[in-house]
């Protein structure tokens, strides 16, 4: 078939490159100028390389990654609340840096094939066709069209017009900084207190992925101001280790984005166009699932479009991940939700809550991911 996919994120590349590998004629569109990625760390969960085994993507992501054990959850007191444990399967579990992850898809499509400057205005349908118009006045037919064109997704949009990203209550903060603490390698750590949340991530040769998120208007033009020693002020009552991290970060490298997800979309298909990622299902940053739903996308629609006509396959796609990604979506947002909570009392009952239940129990909430089906 020949396909044009729409985004040269990590969903369209991925979605590109299994593509080519099993014989399709693929072109990938990018509104942009360049590929430049704008990010820190990414998680990669056993779900999604497993997924990838089959498809020799998954070597060059366990050899770029981070293996990663456990993610500990303590106060910004330091005291401890839980744990989840990220091998219950025995599986790997990676973290890495976007730009790297970015790099290892793209050498999966052809360099002639990724086309930049390529800005979707406009597209037609027949039953068996679509046609794209782009804003440099390019046209062009295909027998599918996959949509990875991110949380403002055009295509998502002259869908469903009335689907608009959904603000979460709380901007986000992000770093990366080379910085030996006194960690396990392959361990996580969150604190969360009454002013928000810090997260810090292992990434491979010692450096270490840092977040932060607080509770924020939309656009709050207080913390768009923020720099290294507003966010060092603002931190500093919290455990050593995030004192020692933001001690280390440059000036400069600090990146800030207010926090969206989707209300659950009822279909990702339309007539021969298909929603993925970002597009379809954009979910809050609390499960590190929004690369690796992204990726299971791509792996599930190329296995069904491996197995079947193109007709049952994309309706087969859409039955399997609006159900798996909505769940994703609406548990992501109920930890946030906990999570951010600034109510003392909230608080103390949470806390209470986390350190009641046992480890075992707390990653069995998460089991699901495991499940997804792929064709």
């Amino acid at each position: 078939m020949k396909i044009a996919v729409i985004g040269a994120g990590i969903g369209g590349l991925t979605a590109a490159g299994l593509l080519c590998q099993t014989g399709h004629d693929v072109y990938v569109y990018e509104k942009r100028n360049n590929l430049d990625q704008v990010g820190a760390g990414v998680g990669i969960g056993s779900n999604v390389l497993k997924a990838l085994k089959q498809y020799k993507m998954a070597y060059a992501i366990e050899q770029e990654g981070q293996s990663l054990r456990k993610i500990e959850i303590k106060s910004d007191l330091d005291e401890f609340l839980n744990a989840l444990m990220m091998n219950q399967d025995d599986n790997l579990n990676v973290t890495i840096h976007r730009n790297v992850l970015h790099e290892i898809l793209k050498t999966h499509v052809p360099k002639e094939r990724i086309l930049l400057n390529h800005k979707l205005t406009e597209f037609k349908q027949t039953p068996d066709s679509v046609r794209l118009y782009f804003e440099n006045g390019v046209e062009e037919q295909f027998d599918l069209v996959i949509a990875a064109d991110g949380i403002h997704s055009v295509v998502r949009t002259n869908i469903y017009p009335k689907s608009t990203p959904k603000y979460a209550g709380y901007t986000c903060f992000r770093g990366v900084v080379n910085e030996k603490l006194n960690l396990e390698q392959d361990e996580a750590l969150e604190y969360w207190g009454h002013k928000g949340r810090f997260g810090i991530v292992p990434l491979k040769d010692n450096e270490l992925y840092w977040f932060c998120t607080m509770n924020a208007k939309e656009n709050d033009l207080q913390f768009k101001s923020f720099e290294k020693p507003h966010l060092q002020a603002y931190f500093n009552q919290f455990p050593n280790e995030v004192r020692k991290v933001l001690d280390a970060q440059e000036e400069t490298g600090i990146l800030q984005h207010d926090m969206y997800d989707l209300v659950p979309l009822k279909s990702f298909v339309s007539g021969r166009v298909v929603l993925l990622g970002d597009a379809a299902h954009a979910t809050t940053p609390n499960m590190g699932q929004g690369a690796g739903q992204a990726i299971e996308d791509a792996v599930t629609l190329t296995n069904l479009i491996s197995d079947r006509d193109i007709e049952s396959a994309l309706t087969r796609y859409d039955k399997i991940r609006t159900k798996h990604t909505k769940k994703v979506i609406l548990k992501s947002r109920k930890i946030g939700k906990s999570a951010q909570t600034s109510s003392t009392l909230k608080i103390k009952i949470r806390n209470k809550m986390l350190k009641k239940l046992s480890s075992k129990s707390l990653s069995r909430k998460v089991r699901f991911l495991q499940k997804a089906k792929l064709k």
